[in-house]
């Protein structure tokens, strides 16, 4: 739990001045950034301390030019999973019907 601390307290010091992405996906496809950086920068813009006050359902992250909405980050996030699961191979599938035992495996 420190280490994640730490690292948002880190990537988020490292955001003081203008950023290079203006919108969530452009987070996603920075090559630059680590994966836990990414979504540590995505985490902060979607909290409520980035909420726009006279419309919570904008999101604006200090260094980025104008807010975003909070769908926008949420997919982004959901991307970020998406390719995380994409590096991971497939299981083999299982097909049982009811009633039969699993196929056994020839020696």
């Amino acid at each position: 739990m420190e280490n994640i601390v730490f690292l948002k307290r880190r990537t988020l010091e490292n955001l003081s001045g203008p950023v290079s992405w203006s919108y969530p996906h452009q987070v996603v496809n920075d090559p630059a950034l680590k994966l836990e950086e990414k979504r540590t920068i995505l985490a902060a813009w979607a909290s409520d301390a980035h909420a726009v006050e006279s419309l919570p359902v904008l999101r604006r992250l200090p260094g980025t030019p104008f807010p975003v909405t909070f769908s926008s980050i949420m997919d982004a996030m959901a991307r970020l999973d998406r390719m995380e699961e994409d590096d991971d191979p497939p299981p083999p599938p299982v097909r049982m019907r009811p009633g039969r035992p699993p196929p056994q495996e020839a020696a």
